[in-house]
C-alpha cells in the first residue's frame, strides 16, 4: 500500500504540472508474496486507471517513468530485491 501510495502521488503530481486535466483517478494493485516465512514480496503490480477527456498515453507514460526512476522513494528502496511492474488504462470520459 505504501508503494502504492507513493507512486500515485507522485504521478499525479506531475501531471498536474503538465496541466493534464483527470476527472477521476484508481489505482489497483496486486502483489505476490515468497510462500516460505518471512512471506517478503516477490512481485508487485500497479495499474493506474486514468478517466478525462484527451489525455495524451505520452503523458501518462513519461509520469510513471519519471515516478519510478527518480521520485517515488518507496519504489526505489524496493526495486532492488522485488519486481515492481506496472500497467495503465486510460477511461475516456464522455
Amino acid at each position: 500500500m505504501g508503494v502504492a501510495g507513493c507512486a500515485a502521488m507522485d504521478v499525479l503530481s506531475i501531471l498536474e504540472k503538465k496541466r493534464v486535466k483527470l476527472s477521476d483517478f484508481n489505482m489497483d494493485i496486486e502483489a505476490d508474496r515468497a510462500e516460505n516465512h518471512p512471506q517478503v514480496f516477490t512481485k508487485i503490480k500497479l495499474k493506474y486507471i486514468f478517466t478525462g477527456k484527451n489525455i495524451r498515453p505520452s503523458d501518462i507514460e513519461r509520469a510513471i517513468e519519471l515516478t519510478e526512476e527518480k521520485y517515488c522513494g518507496a519504489t526505489a528502496m524496493l526495486r532492488s530485491t522485488v519486481e515492481i511492474i506496472h500497467d495503465y488504462q486510460i477511461l475516456e470520459q464522455e
